[in-house]
């Protein structure tokens, strides 16, 4: 009972001992504020903020949105990231593309499905693809879309990639050909599209084509040259460009492709170090076994041969053909002399004017920007529209940290 009691007495003294220092320290308080008025100063005092209901909400909100921010940097920037890089590796280009870019890109179909990460196949180095929009069946003849085609076009052209789309044919004549040409021009319409529509010309085996092949109605390469030439024909009347692709044996043995490619831009397909055609071809499927970022399983890579600064002349049609001005007739002018590597992407700011008058993208122009995942140096491509013609790609320079940098 001692030891409780002086426990008691202990704790009493402490509490007067409290209750006398802050007695003392608000009576030098009112002693200064007194002093103060005195003299003529303003009274200062203490106030303490006092928090509303209203006031503590909007705080917790704010606070909120800020680790929300934070979380969405961190997700984008692990979508973005990648640890598959396309590469030459393994491919030799033909001496023809001495001076040319060799940009790189895919092909895809339902089979690739609907699951495709955009951001990470550009960031792995894929410039364009090719998106198929549908088919004809190889045994009935109907035409079908692609399942996956809206979904995975709308997604790469947010991404950043060029797109372009091709039909997988098999037109026994050319009027089928243009019907194929009808749908694939209307399933494009409310897409981004900056690459060429293709026909995809291919002998299915035991398929309607081969069947009339084997029957020896199509003896001569004039009978293919006339039905891709319908289709291209039709899509450049629509104001699209357009490409042939065929596999190395369409291109030799049923086609002449030293002669179509007088009319046509040819995208060759054949899986082999070197390309090996006879023929001026713009476009090279090297394999069918390619790994790309964003892309479960294997994929189809591609090579598009570009030189800088060469003007390419435009197919497609415009308005007012006889008087269209050619895009290199233009002024280009960047806005920085080096575009800075942001989020593993460089897009540079520029204009672009005719006689000192600005031209509008979407109406004069498309423009695209492709190798500009990388420090050094990315380029531009700008297809002159509607009053304007032809097309080319022009360097800028891009600076910042590197993959490996990146990675540290």
């Amino acid at each position: 009972m001692a030891d409780k009691f002086d426990l008691n007495t202990d704790y009493e003294a402490k509490r007067r001992e409290r209750r006398n220092e802050k007695t003392a320290k608000r009576r030098e308080e009112l002693r200064q504020q007194a002093a103060e008025r005195s003299s003529g100063k303003p009274v200062r005092r203490r106030r303490r903020i006092k928090l509303t209901s209203r006031s503590k909400l909007i705080l917790a909100v704010i606070i909120l949105l800020f680790v929300l921010i934070q979380i969405i940097k961190g997700v984008n920037a692990a979508q973005t990231a990648t640890d598959v890089y396309m590469s030459d590796k393994g491919f030799k280009h033909a001496d023809r593309f001495s001076n040319c870019v060799a940009l790189r890109g895919i092909d895809i179909s339902e089979h690739n499905g609907d699951k495709i990460k955009w951001k990470k196949v550009k960031t792995s180095g894929a410039d364009f693809v090719f998106i198929r929009a549908g088919y004809r069946g190889a045994e009935d003849g109907a035409i079908q879309e692609d399942a996956c085609f809206r979904k995975n076009a709308k997604a790469a052209a947010k991404a950043g990639l060029m797109v372009g789309a091709y039909f997988y044919s098999q037109a026994l004549t050319p009027a089928e050909a243009e019907e194929e040409a009808d749908f694939l021009i209307n399933a494009v319409k409310s897409y981004d599209i900056t690459m060429p529509l293709v026909i995809d010309y291919e002998i299915f085996p035991d398929g309607r084509l081969d069947k009339k092949i084997k029957a020896g109605e199509m003896y001569a390469a004039s009978f293919y040259h006339d039905i891709v030439l319908a289709f291209c024909k039709k899509v450049h009347a629509a104001g699209y460009e357009s490409a042939v692709y065929a596999n190395y044996d369409m291109l030799t043995n049923y086609m002449d492709a030293s002669i179509l490619d007088d009319e046509a831009t040819i995208w060759l397909a054949r899986y082999n170090k070197r390309a090996g055609l006879n023929a001026n071809y713009s476009f090279w499927q090297c394999s069918d076994k390619a790994k790309v970022g964003g892309i479960e399983g294997k994929v189809d890579q591609n090579y598009w041969y570009v030189e800088p600064e060469k003007i390419y002349k435009t197919k497609a049609a415009g308005t007012n053909e006889k008087n269209r001005i050619s895009i290199n007739n233009c002024h280009i002018s960047f806005q920085r002399s080096v575009t800075k590597l942001k989020n593993r992407r460089a897009i540079p700011k520029l204009g672009i004017t005719f006689e000192g008058r600005g031209i509008k993208e979407g109406r004069d122009y498309i423009l695209s920007v492709v190798r500009n995942t990388a420090p050094d140096k990315g380029y531009i491509i700008v297809r002159g529209i509607g009053i304007y013609k032809n097309w080319m790609m022009v360097p800028f320079a891009i600076e910042g940290k590197g993959e490996e940098e990146a990675k540290k």
